[in-house]
């Protein structure tokens, strides 16, 4: 934690005029999985997760984390300095933030850094407390840290149509055919970018993406970067980044497609108010998968099954390994199969850290003793640029019986959200529920399934549709060929906690929805209790392990 910076942003509310100043985890194209020296609210909190933001006043640091980060936050940050803000899983941080805003209050926020969608809403909910937003372009957290910060080279590359089953001229045509005849479709979502263009890039951490911004109009697509881009298409052209202000300015009188919760309110405050802005649905596009794409996930998730199976074997050895040295074999076994990068950082977490729902920061230290779990929770990119995701929970030694009650609990409830008979009426929603219902009946209050149930995967491993999760916005029907993840998990702080994850897509069958699992690792047989089972979980137990990638 840096004091200097912390007094350096309190002259800038001072020398501002405002009480207090948002700081975001994010950069300015709203990334989830932001390089640690490029995140401000990591210069202030020494918080590694990657979400979560800080409301910074004259006398007080407020870290907002969500229930994955929470003991992990008190874990990292300087608690006389920083008061960590634990939202829960009922709560949005949007709510928790509003609650610590006082009335009468002058808040700052980095324009660039938020969402046109998240800043309206806290401004109209700030308002009848007679507060008010004042917006920054510029982040005082980067200028501090600016000449420490070197510049990233992205090299871009192309996807071949092998994998993505479409060409980027398809992908614009089948866009086309759905918008209509005039139509101006502003894109700032990198994902969104990745996959319209076919292009990718591994060089910015846990991700396959590359700067860039871009319009689509009927006639063609401009991407706005300043990476050296490939070939894309016939109806692509490519143009500075800078251009791209400057050409929001230029439209007038027309009618403009945006996604709110991507285009930041920076960039949306150069449009003239005079053009009717209009919900985009682009991201819709990315979140089908064709069968090219699929095909290539069960590629991707057979390497990655293969480079579990290194840790299956460590842990079943007579050798004591640190938490580390499990963590090394785990990248080296990713990149001996084929992995070009990781997805995200791997959680390698043993014992009482396996409760950290997103620990990442594996110890030399800590060894891996008998009666200890080992949660590993991993994934990597390959050729095609799309993501893997997959969790498992090993034992060293022998179980006790209260670690496979809760294994078990975990288990079940993985098997009923993943062979439930679902219809083409079932929403996410569906799939959350039945994975909670179980584990609430299957152990006690005290071990929290403390997040959602899945999330979208796809050139992010965090894709956002699909949501798998009590949340209002999981209410949607399953869509055939959505990728996403069913991971279910329970945690005691102290005593350390279980996730099995594996990411599946759903298929439609007649009438029904059937999940397709792309992961095929097998469940820990010394943890699981078949005393637990019905006839029904017992015979999901025997197929899925009759099944899988280890005999």
């Amino acid at each position: 934690m840096d004091i200097k910076l912390i007094e350096y942003l309190r002259d800038f509310l001072s020398k501002n005029d405002i009480d207090g100043l948002i700081i975001n985890s994010t950069n300015e194209f709203l990334v989830e999985y932001n390089k640690l020296e490029l995140n401000s609210r990591y210069h202030v909190t020494d918080f590694t997760g990657s979400t979560g933001d800080v409301l910074l006043t004259s006398d007080k640091i407020y870290l907002f984390v969500d229930t994955r980060y929470h003991e992990q936050a008190d874990n990292e940050v300087d608690k006389n300095l920083v008061d960590v803000v634990k939202v829960p899983l009922t709560k949005s941080y949007l709510t928790a933030l509003e609650e610590i805003i006082p009335s009468y209050f002058k808040l700052g926020m980095i324009a660039t850094k938020v969402s046109k969608k998240f800043y309206e809403v806290l401004e109209k909910n700030l308002q009848c407390k007679n507060s008010t937003i004042r917006l920054f372009n510029s982040d005082p957290v980067m200028e501090f840290k600016a000449e420490s910060i070197e510049p990233i080279k992205y090299n871009v590359f192309k996807v071949s149509e092998d994998i993505t089953g479409m060409s980027a001229d398809a992908k614009f045509e089948t866009i086309k055919e759905y918008a209509g005849e005039e139509f101006n479709i502003l894109v700032s979502s990198l994902e969104d970018i990745a996959y319209l263009t076919n292009m990718r890039s591994y060089d910015f951490d846990y991700s396959s993406v590359f700067p860039a911004k871009a319009i689509i109009t009927q006639d063609n697509v401009t991407i706005y970067s300043d990476c050296d881009i490939p070939y894309i298409g016939g109806h692509y052209q490519v143009r500075p980044l800078s251009e791209f202000a400057p050409r929001l300015k230029e439209f007038n009188k027309t009618e403009l497609f945006i996604d709110d919760t991507n285009l930041s309110i920076c960039d949306y405050k150069l449009i003239n108010t005079n053009n009717k802005i209009m919900p985009s649905h682009l991201r819709l596009f990315k979140t089908v998968k064709n069968e090219n794409e699929i095909n290539h996930l069960k590629h991707c998730f057979m390497r990655s099954d293969n480079a579990l199976k290194v840790i299956y074997e460590m842990i079943n050895s007579e050798t004591i390994y640190s938490e580390y040295d499990y963590y090394e074999a785990l990248i080296k076994a990713m990149k001996d199969n084929g992995a070009s990068s990781l997805s995200f950082k791997p959680i390698v977490a043993s014992g009482s850290n396996s409760s950290i729902i997103h620990y990442t920061s594996p110890s030399k230290e800590k060894m891996v003793e008998d009666g200890d779990f080992l949660l590993i929770d991993f994934g990597g990119y390959y050729e095609g640029g799309y993501a893997t995701d997959t969790t498992r929970t090993f034992l060293k030694g022998t179980p006790t019986p209260e670690q496979k009650t809760a294994y078990t609990a975990v288990l079940k409830a993985f098997f009923n959200a993943y062979y439930n008979k679902y219809n083409k009426k079932s929403s996410y929603f569906n799939i959350d529920k039945i994975a909670r219902d179980t584990i609430e009946k299957s152990v006690d209050e005290e071990y929290k399934f403390a997040h959602g149930t899945g999330h979208g995967v796809g050139i992010s491993v965090h894709e956002n549709p699909p949501r798998v999760s009590s949340a209002e916005a999981a209410k949607t029907k399953i869509i055939e060929n959505t990728v996403f993840s069913i991971e279910p998990g329970v945690y005691k702080e102290g005593w350390g906690g279980i996730r099995l994850e594996n990411t599946v897509y759903a298929s439609y069958e007649e009438d029904k929805i059937v999940m397709n699992t792309l992961s095929h690792f097998p469940f820990e047989i010394k943890l699981v209790d078949l005393s637990m089972m019905n006839d029904y979980e017992k015979y999901y137990y025997m197929k899925w392990q009759a099944a899988s990638c280890i005999q």
